[in-house]
């Protein structure tokens, strides 16, 4: 079948990066991005899960900054601070052995209450400010000039300690097409996270939220009174 083909190809840039013309990188994600959407669901329910991670991958590098979305679900009504304060997230991404970061505004645009089984929580969507987008294009040049700069996608928003207790996760929409995934879900379909990098995430500790679920049973790191507990990022 053509996805099969393509597949191998997506696959080819993905782990390898081993092209040198960026320009033909990036039509095959295009080219593959247009493709998988254009799939009836049944039929994309049925790839293998590898497959549907190489294609999530390759949509993420094509995928366009100004319509990143994140959200912060928390147990009680940030409305209020939300409104009387601005909540920054640092974009950072390494490029030969060196990090490279900007503090950006994220941009307030919708609100929702969720009902669970447990308990009613508080959903908040944002933006990302258009000023970021600069410090992203550079990365997005240097990735598709093969020159492999590693961007750090799992980012935390910066709220207060008595805010961020409160905050039961935070989700990612780099994808359109694919929503809202939790940290765990990202992790696990971003093609490119090897085990190595699940360690190098939780042995550096720098994520502010619940990462329990990739890193194992450990708190917010800023809290005095948290007591951090080595792990894998095994399944729990």
């Amino acid at each position: 079948m053509i996805y099969k083909l393509l597949i191998k190809i997506l696959l080819l840039f993905v782990i390898s990066s081993c092209s040198t013309m960026g320009k033909v990188a990036k039509n095959t994600f295009i080219y593959g991005t247009e493709f998988y959407r254009a799939q009836p669901k049944i039929v994309t329910d049925n790839y293998p899960e590898h497959f549907n991670k190489t294609f999530y991958t390759g949509a993420l590098f094509i995928t366009d900054y100004n319509v990143w979305r994140i959200r912060i679900v928390s147990e009680t009504d940030m409305t209020e601070f939300i409104d009387e304060n601005q909540i920054l997230v640092d974009l950072e991404y390494e490029f030969e052995f060196q990090d490279y970061r900007k503090t950006v505004p994220l941009i307030f645009e919708s609100y929702e209450l969720i009902e669970t089984d447990d308990a009613e929580l508080h959903a908040f969507d944002f933006a990302f400010s258009p000023e970021g987008r600069p410090f992203w294009l550079t990365f997005h040049n240097l990735m598709f000039e093969m020159k492999r700069p590693w961007f750090h996608y799992p980012m935390s928003p910066q709220l207060p300690l008595e805010m961020k207790r409160t905050v039961t996760s935070v989700e990612y929409n780099f994808v359109p097409d694919w929503g809202f995934l939790t940290l765990r879900k990202f992790m696990d379909m971003f093609e490119l996270n090897t085990d190595k990098k699940w360690d190098e995430f939780c042995f550096w500790n720098n994520y502010s939220y619940d990462d329990t679920s990739v890193c194992g049973e450990i708190q917010i790191e800023d809290d005095p009174d948290s007591r951090q507990e080595s792990t894998t990022h095994a399944d729990i």
